[in-house]
């Protein structure tokens, strides 16, 4: 069978509407459960990462595919330092991933998404609304990856029909950010792993990270179909407190 039938086959098996989808950040933690989900799915999925040379602050158009129906922003970077500790590198590269790079990511793949009229989720996180101590670069990057996806909603929905909208989720279990956060976090306040651990956890409403394969889950669940996700444009929905 030809792979186009076998695709438009298993869309109308599925009733599902099959995409081409890049995310970035792509190769760990929810960018990697997100790709498994959604390949499994039906969905092609390009991954976009730094182990692949990928990197959002300069995407490179050679790097995107030439038909693109949903982008996930997902990549981002976390440094905590205290403020007088915190040097302007590393503010530099907190917000140049998690602020331009959805900048740059989006602008580089817009001409696909007006073709398709297609989607952009950008990845963001409950830091847009929760300040952390010794985290000033990363609140400030999600608190302005919250706005930015509100605003490209208003730009770009009636203009070209792309839907814009966040999912915002608290802490992710088993990834690479959050072990680097207790990590940092152990050397920061001088705290013990264990100790940093029971903080963090007390501070979560169910006492539990987020699974990243059920955030997965859930997102793959509203690209099934563009009316899942559709009156959502311009919203930035919460993923646990």
């Amino acid at each position: 069978m030809p792979q186009w039938l076998s695709l438009y086959c298993q869309k109308k098996r599925r009733g599902k509407e099959l995409s081409n989808i890049l995310i970035t950040g792509s190769g760990k933690g929810l960018g990697l459960a997100l790709s498994e989900e959604l390949e499994n799915q039906g969905h092609n999925v390009f991954g976009f990462d730094l182990k692949d040379g990928d990197d959002v602050r300069f995407p490179g158009l050679s790097d995107l595919p030439e038909e693109i129906d949903v982008l996930i922003n997902n990549a981002g970077v976390n440094i905590i330092n205290w403020l007088d500790n915190f040097v302007e590198s590393e503010w530099d590269m907190v917000m140049d991933t998690n602020a331009k790079g959805i900048y740059m990511m989006s602008k580089a793949c817009l001409p696909m998404l007006i073709k398709s009229k297609g989607t952009i989720i950008n990845i963001v996180s409950n830091a847009a609304h929760m300040p952390m101590t010794c985290s000033l670069a990363y609140n400030a990057s999600k608190g302005a990856a919250h706005i930015m996806t509100l605003q490209l909603a208003r730009e770009l929905t009636k203009k070209y029909g792309i839907t814009v909208f966040g999912v915002a989720p608290n802490k992710m279990s088993g990834t690479g950010m959050s072990d680097s956060i207790d990590d940092q976090v152990v050397d920061t306040r001088g705290w013990t792993k264990e100790y940093a651990q029971e903080y963090q956890l007390n501070g979560l409403l169910t006492g539990e990270e987020t699974p990243p394969e059920l955030l997965a889950g859930f997102i793959a669940y509203l690209l099934q179909d563009k009316t899942h996700h559709k009156f959502l444009t311009g919203c930035v929905l919460p993923y646990g407190a």
